[in-house]
């Protein structure tokens, strides 16, 4: 587990214990995300792409060099003991899109933190998650991904289920997005 406090963030992957130099900007991961997310791209050409993250050279091993990028895309070294939870997801679902929330993550930031994501030249993928993660409940997106990921069914009051049925159709997100499975990626390389 990489700790924040006194460890930088890493500007390589490692495929077979061979470091391998990748984009770290913030603007590019989320790029990579809605690459990933994108069910319009058929997944051989995604997995073309994704390569391109890779700065000075691919691994010979496709398969591994996919998974790294996810690992990284993930942050799976800043989770305790190398778990990861299914983040800003409920039920399988979204809780929020980069291109829908783009306006809201914007402000969240610039008011949280002054940080205008327009105008900063650099900040690495995982910075930009540590501080998504830790904006405060109170900002726009936190209370949307609250919202989106209650269970309308687990509310007795009808008034209340009601009220909080009315607020996920007004934020619901425009576009339904699945990640690709292991299976689907051992299909690209099979």
């Amino acid at each position: 587990m990489l700790n924040v406090l006194y460890e930088e963030f890493p500007e390589s992957v490692s495929v077979h214990g061979v470091r391998y130099p990748i984009e770290t900007d913030f603007r590019e991961w989320i790029r990579f995300s809605e690459l990933v997310e994108a069910e319009e791209v058929p997944w051989q050409i995604k997995c073309g792409l994704m390569l391109r993250w890779y700065k000075e050279g691919v691994p010979d091993d496709l398969e591994s060099a996919i998974y790294a990028l996810g690992d990284f895309l993930a942050a799976r070294s800043l989770h305790p003991d190398g778990e990861i939870e299914e983040e800003h997801k409920s039920n399988g679902k979204p809780v929020f899109s980069f291109a829908d929330d783009a306006g809201c993550i914007y402000a969240a930031f610039t008011g949280a933190y002054g940080i205008d994501l327009q105008k900063i030249q650099y900040m690495h993928w995982w910075k930009f998650k540590t501080l998504f993660d830790g904006l405060p409940d109170d900002t726009e997106i936190k209370q949307r991904m609250i919202y989106r990921s209650i269970d309308p069914k687990t509310i007795k009051d009808k008034n209340e289920r009601k009220r909080v049925q009315k607020i996920q159709k007004e934020i619901a997100l425009k576009k339904r997005t699945r990640k690709i499975s292991d299976y689907e990626i051992g299909d690209v390389f099979s």
